[in-house]
């Protein structure tokens, strides 16, 4: 597994904006639509981690979820 080879996008920011504020929580619970692939990506870049299954999953963030959260947004050129 690689961890923290690519930014996250908005939607992904938002979600563990959103984690930052507390500790374990029901994805089922997020206010922020985060359906199953954002959050397994979000997992497999190591920015959270999972426990529970279907309806009882819970999410944190981890610490490199914290840096990656904070990382600056690139802009792209045309």
């Amino acid at each position: 597994m690689t961890f923290g080879r690519s930014n996250p996008n908005m939607s992904q920011r938002a979600v563990m904006q959103h984690l930052s504020l507390t500790d374990w929580k029901l994805a089922n619970r997020l206010p922020i639509p985060a359906g199953e692939m954002m959050l397994s990506r979000l997992a497999h870049e190591g920015w959270i981690e999972m426990r529970g299954e279907k309806l009882h999953t819970e999410v944190r963030l981890t610490t490199a979820g914290t840096t990656a959260m904070r990382s600056r947004v690139p802009i792209s050129t045309r």
